[in-house]
């Protein structure tokens, strides 16, 4: 198993191979890695696979997104310590996290 940057650990449960959630098909989220972040025009944070966006919407000037976020991002992630999207609308940034992603990690 490997290191998960996200949680900052070995053997990550919630990060080894998984399938994506909801009614998404792997199809829909194979070019996204797993560790993406996908920042919408509301400051909300999404993680691949998430059934509130449809992949094929996500593009510029609605989505930013951050495909290799730094080691922790997600969990840092507040109004006060806001992550900016590097590519997609770069002017974006996510001060929140989707609810229903937070909760698979």
């Amino acid at each position: 198993m490997q290191y998960c940057e996200r949680h900052e650990m070995h053997h990550c449960a919630d990060c080894s191979p998984r399938a994506p959630r909801g009614s998404a098909s792997t199809g829909e989220w194979d070019e996204w890695p797993a560790t993406a972040i996908i920042i919408h025009a509301s400051g909300k944070a999404h993680l691949p696979g998430c059934t509130h966006i449809v992949p094929a919407d996500i593009r510029p000037p609605l989505y930013g997104w951050v495909l290799t976020p730094s080691s922790g991002a997600w969990r840092r992630l507040t109004p006060s310590y806001p992550l900016c999207a590097t590519q997609g609308n770069t002017e974006r940034a996510a001060a929140s996290r989707c609810k229903d992603c937070d909760a698979t990690q």
